[in-house]
């Protein structure tokens, strides 16, 4: 008598759906899955207070020493101006350009409107429960740390520490020795064009429900 074996669960599962199991093949090591953030990529940040609150936004000239613009949430993408709201993803540690963004890695955000001008945190913010001013500046080592952001995804699809597009992220200025705080919307923007809340970073990672949380959405 010949005895047959099959494997149970995938002879139940084949038997509702009348169909044969085939199996992928594993990704090739060092090989990029589709949609997974690289440096040198050009993304847009949707701020997720209540769904959705805005896309990281340059909009007008800085008062603040050193600083290039101000920066808001919009309302709609790059409606303000060309590319006011992308943002190229910079290595601050020297990762090549095509290399995998992973969490935790530290990165320059590069906005791309004119000559293109670095995200920065600038002096203390007079908002309720705000630590610091953000705005951009020409040079990314415009102070110790405060050009440079740590990068932390909330979770991903597979969970092997990279970064995708769609995933939603938290970001934590390097000034201080990463204690500049998370980049956050805080308020109603007094900035005209289009703009919809003011950013700042806060103590918290989200200090109200999705003020510090940013989706990663690729910019056409």
């Amino acid at each position: 008598m010949r005895i047959r074996f099959v494997m149970p669960a995938l002879a139940a599962a084949a038997a509702l759906t009348g169909t044969a199991f085939t199996f992928s093949a594993p990704t090739a090591a060092g090989s990029t899955v589709p949609h997974e953030l690289t440096y040198g990529s050009k993304i847009l940040l949707q701020n997720q207070y209540l769904g959705d609150g805005g896309y990281l936004d340059t909009n007008g000239l800085s008062s603040q020493h050193g600083a290039a613009y101000d920066v808001s949430t919009n309302q709609t993408p790059n409606s303000r101006g060309p590319k006011t709201s992308v943002w190229r993803v910079v290595s601050a540690t020297g990762k090549a350009n095509g290399s995998r963004v992973t969490s935790g890695d530290v990165v320059y955000l590069v906005n791309q409107y004119s000559s293109g001008t670095y995200l920065d945190t600038n002096g203390h913010s007079a908002r309720s429960g705000a630590k610091y001013d953000v705005s951009t500046t020409a040079d990314g080592n415009r102070g110790r740390g405060t050009s440079k952001w740590h990068i932390f995804g909330r979770a991903s699809s597979p969970s092997d520490g990279h970064i995708r597009t769609d995933d939603v992220v938290n970001l934590l200025n390097d000034y201080g020795s990463a204690n500049g705080g998370f980049l956050d919307v805080n308020g109603l923007s007094g900035q005209q064009g289009g703009a919809k809340y003011d950013v700042s970073t806060s103590h918290y990672s989200d200090r109200g429900p999705g003020t510090g949380s940013w989706k990663v959405l690729q910019a056409s």
